[in-house]
């Protein structure tokens, strides 16, 4: 378990764990406690990983998931995004985007996905990165043709709004995504709320 709130009752200072436990299974009982395997103070989160799941808007009304965060070691959780419909919600337009990306918290350095891009040692910590796994099937969308698969993609949250930056644009003379350290294009989308 991840950041297990853990409250002082004498000062009320309350301090996040992360622990392990081990279970045995037992045919009459089921699950039976043994032990606390591993306990230690959780990292502190970075406020640019602090991205809300749930179904985003344009102000088309075109609407997004973004769903997670998924574990993948004890410093980052994967986040995914794509294109979702009016049985979605009924803020949502009939309109289907095929966007999708996966996103991964934790600092652009040793990224899973795009560590090895040349510009990840000049990105902003102010986002938490990813690529673009399925294209836009928009023109003159705010998230439109110009969003292609394999580019790099930042999200950060600021309440109710994702905003999601394109910092790819073109490719170069070889054949590769040419990025860049801030975006070309930002949508903001507005979470809708159920």
């Amino acid at each position: 378990m991840r950041r297990i709130p853990v409250t002082d009752i004498d000062t009320g200072a309350t301090t996040f764990y992360d622990a392990s436990f081990r279970f045995t299974f037992l045919p009459g009982p089921g699950f039976t406690f043994e032990q606390i395997q591993s306990v230690a103070i959780s990292p502190p989160v970075s406020e640019a990983s602090n991205i809300i799941p749930g179904i985003y808007k344009t102000q088309a009304r075109v609407c997004y998931i973004l769903e997670g965060p998924t574990i993948l070691n004890a410093n980052r959780s994967l986040y995914t995004i794509r294109g979702v419909d009016s049985t979605a919600s009924l803020d949502c337009n009939g309109a289907l985007d095929q966007f999708a990306a996966q996103i991964v918290s934790g600092a652009a350095t040793d990224h899973p996905d795009i560590g090895s891009r040349e510009i990840v040692p000049n990105l902003p910590d102010t986002y938490v990165y990813g690529f673009i796994s399925a294209d836009s099937a928009f023109s003159g969308h705010i998230i439109g043709r110009e969003w292609n698969q394999n580019e790099l993609i930042g999200l950060r949250q600021s309440g109710n709004q994702l905003i999601i930056g394109l910092f790819s644009e073109g490719v170069d003379n070889n054949g590769n995504i040419t990025d860049f350290r801030d975006p070309r294009i930002t949508a903001i989308l507005t979470k809708v709320i159920e």
